[in-house]
């Protein structure tokens, strides 16, 4: 058999796009390979109550949506789309109006593309949602995947439709978010060239996986023999009822007999959940420990509970911060010690006391090296991220430099399944010792383009559209041009490339 090859393809690109006119899509797309050549498939999810609806001629009303779709090499266009999406017609504007979503496929061969896409509600005066991004189009002999397809549902297919795959019809599902009414995970993917590598039959193995510690979880691991061939589809189905809200990757991977990893696919999305464990049970296991002891340090003062407990904040769930974020000073001395117990029972069912005093001792060093005079040092940026992700592998500091504000780029070798993660603090007051987060590639973290424009102090470089978002692509680095006006500028967008 060739040598092992082994791959971490990229995510698919996702993300919310909200117009000034209201407008909210929500839009992805996929990179496939196929005998007849390479292709992308878009997928866009059109909100109905955020758009315009106008009367038709049959008395109806319907929106119309524009989109626009550049791909280029270098100056040249090497395709483009541009076509009128329409809403289902409805009768009545005063029920519910539908969502939509359109999918479309555009050839697209090997090579490196820049994607402009223009979105636009045709019947608003306002102005287009427009973006960029770098497409990658690397299909080559050896065995890889498509990107992973999010699936809100599938069906045998009678005849062909533009959500037609493989004999099935896969309505796409164009988000990376699962709330508490979904309990099951549906992914499409396919793999490429198993014939030309693998003379054996071979394992799909597909899991998922905590997204910041990288550790599997056991109920969620799946994986399937399958037989060689030019295309495999699959499509996968994982039940997450009992996964908790939080941060996970789906890893799809194609495995030898031999047991070596020949390709490997991930995608992120995030979920959220409060049906684990019941309250019941946490309860009682948090009962099972004297609120009086070194567990919960001086449980009896109250400062020290608020105190602890504003500290937790950084690592705590959608569902855990309301109660820090409102409730926190009004609780009385019962709340506040059921509460921190609590939280660290959900961590660690078994050994919550070892869990908090690893904690707290990040906690201390975050106070010692952050700390401003009017911030604790878990409620700075640099804080907050040191207390997620631990102690960066590397940092660059760049205190002093003419023309730019300071700034520091942290980089961590590997976030649970990510290489390579990077974080840009930077201080615009030019005082005290607070940065703030302004860029980062790793997913789910700020993403800043054209991050260096704002740490010049002089405010005259300019490169073009800026906007902020959560970050969705772990290879970008945010940064739209080649031309640079300072040597600080190339330095840190190096530092930050590395």
């Amino acid at each position: 058999m060739k040598k092992t090859i082994f791959f971490t393809i990229a995510f698919s690109m996702i993300f919310a796009l909200k117009s000034f006119a209201g407008l909210e899509v929500y839009f992805m797309y996929s990179k496939y390979n196929s005998p007849n050549g390479q292709y992308i498939e878009t997928y866009m999810s059109t909100i109905g109550s955020s758009t315009m609806l106008v009367k038709t001629g049959s008395g109806k009303f319907q929106s119309e949506i524009e989109v626009v779709m550049t791909f280029k090499v270098g100056d040249s266009i090497a395709n483009f789309e541009k076509y009128v999406l329409h809403s289902p017609e409805i009768a009545d504007t005063t029920g519910a109006i539908p969502n939509f979503i359109d999918v479309q496929r555009i050839n697209l061969p090997n090579g490196k593309y820049t994607f402009d896409i223009s979105i636009r509600d045709i019947n608003s005066d306002k102005p287009p949602y427009c973006f960029s991004d770098t497409i990658v189009m690397d299909f080559s002999d050896e065995v890889k995947f498509s990107d992973i397809e999010l699936v809100e549902s599938y069906t045998k297919a009678s005849d062909e439709s533009s959500i037609t795959k493989s004999g099935y019809n896969i309505v796409p599902y164009v988000a990376n978010f699962f709330p508490e009414n979904m309990n099951t995970l549906k992914f499409y993917v396919e793999a490429y060239n198993t014939d030309k590598v693998l003379k054996d039959d071979f394992m799909l193995k597909y899991r998922i996986v905590e997204y910041s510690s990288g550790k599997d979880i056991p109920s969620c691991n799946r994986f399937k023999k399958m037989k060689p061939a030019e295309v495999v589809p699959f499509i996968g189905e994982l039940n997450i009822e009992k996964l908790p809200s939080g941060n996970y990757n789906l890893v799809v991977e194609i495995v030898s007999r031999d047991n070596e990893t020949i390709v490997k696919s991930i995608y992120f999305f995030q979920r959220q959940n409060k049906n684990t464990f019941s309250n019941e049970e946490y309860a009682a296991r948090a009962q099972q420990f004297d609120l009086n002891n070194t567990f919960a340090g001086n449980m009896n003062s109250r400062d020290s509970l608020i105190y602890y407990i504003k500290s937790m904040r950084p690592i705590a769930t959608i569902y855990e911060r309301p109660f820090i974020d409102n409730q926190l000073r009004k609780a009385d001395l019962a709340t506040l010690q059921k509460y921190f117990v609590e939280f660290w029972v959900k961590r660690n069912y078994i050994n919550p006391e070892n869990e908090w005093y690893q904690y707290k001792l990040q906690v201390e060093k975050v106070e010692r090296n952050y700390a401003t005079t009017i911030r604790h040092g878990f409620e700075t940026d640099r804080g907050v991220i040191y207390l997620q992700y631990g102690v960066p592998n590397h940092i660059f500091q760049s205190p002093i430099e003419p023309g730019a504000y300071p700034y520091e780029i942290w980089q961590y070798y590997r976030l649970g399944e990510d290489n390579n993660c990077k974080f840009v603090f930077y201080n615009p007051s030019m005082e005290g010792h607070e940065y703030e987060l302004l860029h980062s590639n790793k997913q789910g973290e700020i993403h800043t383009f054209n991050w260096t424009r704002y740490l010049s102090r002089s405010k005259t470089t300019s490169y073009g559209t800026s906007d902020t978002y959560n970050s969705v692509d772990n290879a970008s680095s945010g940064y739209g041009q080649n031309t640079f006006n300072n040597d600080w500028e190339r330095r840190a967008i190096e530092e930050f490339n590395k």
